[in-house]
């Protein structure tokens, strides 16, 4: 029987989820979800099914790409939130084929910036995003380890119910990675904890995890108050109510922050390309 290639609206949550798990059960990361964090990845990287595809044998799903959706300074934007192709169906150029599919379709309604990241090592992966047209444009780090906390007097540190998002992106030096960005945090702020520093009653830092998994979203203190413990103080807060610190997919060339962590303690523990798809 030939293989079908479609979009997944129709495609039920569990079998999605059944077919993840398996493509990623050998993965050089393991993973394996459950329905209530897959439908959390879902919700909050923007996955948009009908903009997704699938591989269909028969009735059965064997490889999926999920696309997160959004818009950033009217440039309508797609992420790669997950590729998978369950064992039994490997070796087939599926990956290949189902971009040749869903680009045109993207393409067709504006979306002019698609971009990924595959794992350093997993040069298999990196090449057949290559022949698709992928190119790399940056590395991201995760980091990882416990902070200890240090006296301090001449600022504050307490949690916030409210952010002003455009005035703390003053703080930044590196734009954030998709799953870090202000809109995917946006689209699950009940989730989400926001510690900050103030200085004469201003906010100077501040820090955003994620309590459904751990994960530090976003961190940055405001250029003219580094180097005074601020963010030491904040990485210690959030280490003392999670157990450790968790950063995924920082920006590798953020020299500054990399300084930073170092002298924290933290460890690096994955690093993955980004690439992004050049239109020919």
């Amino acid at each position: 029987m030939a293989l079908l290639f479609k979009t997944l609206e129709s495609t039920a949550i569990p079998q999605l989820l059944e077919v993840f798990n398996s493509a990623f059960s050998d993965y050089a990361i393991p993973m394996k979800l459950d329905e209530a964090f897959f439908c959390r990845k879902l919700l909050t990287e923007g996955v948009s099914l009908s903009h997704s595809a699938g591989v269909f044998d028969g009735d059965k799903l064997v490889a999926f790409i999920l696309h997160g959706m959004d818009e950033f300074n009217g440039s309508k934007n797609v992420f790669n939130a997950a590729t998978g192709v369950i064992p039994s169906h490997r070796g087939q150029r599926l990956v290949e084929q189902m971009y040749n599919y869903i680009l045109p379709i993207l393409h067709k309604e504006g979306y002019n910036h698609h971009q990924l990241e595959v794992l350093e090592g997993n040069n298999k992966a990196e090449r057949a995003y290559e022949k698709v047209g992928f190119r790399r444009t940056r590395y991201v780090i995760g980091y990882e380890g416990v902070v200890e906390a240090v006296p301090f007097s001449d600022f504050e540190i307490r949690e916030v119910a409210y952010i002003d998002w455009k005035y703390v992106q003053s703080f930044w030096d590196i734009e954030p990675a998709w799953q870090n960005h202000t809109p995917t945090i946006q689209r699950a702020m009940d989730r989400q904890k926001v510690i900050a520093a103030f200085a004469d009653s201003q906010m100077v830092g501040y820090l955003v995890y994620d309590t459904f998994n751990g994960r530090t979203k976003q961190f940055a203190v405001k250029q003219n108050h580094r180097r005074k413990g601020i963010g030491r103080a904040l990485m210690a807060t959030a280490s003392q109510a999670l157990g450790k610190v968790a950063l995924i997919n920082y920006d590798d060339n953020d020299e500054g922050a990399k300084a930073f962590f170092k002298a924290l303690g933290l460890k690096p523990n994955y690093r993955l390309i980004k690439m992004v798809y050049i239109y020919p």
